[in-house]
């Protein structure tokens, strides 16, 4: 028992290290489909994994508002005789050429700053946007994330499966197996909705839809904070943003045979998937904006972070239960009690998301 619980302490010590780890080198490449000396380049980079390892933001010479910032990019190096592809821009520092580029990459990028893309935003033309090849015009803000996966923590129907859990574990084998139950159910939950956000960007991505999906998405989100409101105001009343009436009988008979962590895990993979209706609005918005980026690695990190703040209500509630001898009853009626306001801190942070989601898009 001791080994589990220090396996789930390191964990909740690991992941924000993860999450906030310093952010990869970038680069733009100025490039053209057509350009022999571009496919030259770019099959080097392929080679050595290093659009992986690196930022490495792709311009389209062939669009105009690229060959125009690209022309001012030689202008302001110096060079006055046209601008050439394929162009590296290294935090400020031009490199043309594919044997120059291919010589240089390594040591100019490991010893950069990282400030290549605001140096080339900096000669935009004001009110023209430069689309980036697999690249969305802005990253999804940490904020933005942060609201959202709070959106989702404050979900009702999440901590009244949690609540229940520890009420039935506690009843079964005292107060030490439930802390331990209580962990492991809130891993299971944050493993399962880590695969499944995983699974659906990764389809999002190969189908190539997240540029329609993201403005699909904001408006969900508006259509979910009208929902919650509707629960603010009219609790009960036509629907409700939990999970559905007829599903729960199922759902507290599987919660009820959880008698001691391992059985907790289990049941945490199962009751997920009950979850999915009342708290999956949030996440689908998230992995749209996500998915207009197509960075596996960094998104695996921005997910692990909106899991864990999913999760941290559960973590706490176990939490208190153990050190503060909290009964469930009274937590439940806590969590009864406040319904609709944990409903309209929902609606609220919904409603800014759907707003960020259209307004990026427009």
């Amino acid at each position: 028992m001791k080994k589990i619980f220090f396996l789930l302490l390191l964990l909740v010590l690991l992941v924000p290290n993860n999450v906030f780890a310093q952010e990869k080198k970038s680069a733009v490449l100025f490039y053209a489909d057509w350009c022999p000396h571009c496919q030259k380049v770019e099959a080097y980079l392929k080679a050595q994994g290093f659009f992986e390892k690196y930022d490495i933001q792709q311009l389209n010479f062939d669009e105009s508002q690229n060959k125009e910032l690209l022309g001012k990019i030689f202008a302001a190096q110096g060079k006055t005789d046209g601008a050439g592809i394929p162009a590296l821009i290294v935090d400020d520092q031009l490199i043309a050429g594919d044997q120059s580029i291919i010589e240089q990459f390594v040591g100019v990028i490991e010893n950069s700053k990282g400030t290549a893309k605001q140096y080339v935003a900096s000669f935009e033309t004001v009110g023209t946007e430069v689309p980036a090849k697999g690249a969305s015009k802005t990253e999804i803000p940490i904020s933005v994330l942060l609201l959202a996966a709070l959106a989702d923590a404050a979900n009702p129907c999440a901590l009244a499966v949690l609540i229940l859990l520890l009420a039935t574990v506690i009843s079964a084998k005292g107060k030490n197996y439930a802390l331990l139950s209580g962990f492991m159910f809130s891993l299971a939950i944050f493993l399962s909705y880590l695969l499944m956000g995983f699974g659906a960007y990764k389809a999002i991505t190969v189908f190539n839809i997240a540029k329609y999906l993201s403005l699909g998405a904001g408006i969900l989100a508006i259509l979910i904070a009208l929902a919650n409101f509707k629960d603010v105001f009219w609790y009960g009343k036509f629907f409700i943003m939990e999970v559905p009436l007829t599903w729960r009988p199922k759902m507290q008979e599987i919660i009820r045979k959880a008698t001691g962590p391992w059985s907790a895990f289990g049941v945490g993979f199962v009751v997920s998937l009950f979850l999915v209706p009342c708290a999956s609005g949030p996440y689908v918005s998230i992995l749209a904006k996500l998915a207009e980026k197509v960075d596996p690695a960094k998104t695996v990190s921005l997910l692990m972070f909106y899991n864990l703040v999913f999760v941290s209500p559960m973590i706490l509630i176990t939490l208190a239960m153990y050190f503060f001898n909290i009964k469930m009853k009274k937590l439940e009626a806590i969590r009864k009690d406040n319904l609709r306001l944990l409903h309209a801190v929902t609606g609220i942070i919904m409603l800014l998301l759907g707003i960020y989601l259209i307004y990026s898009r427009v």
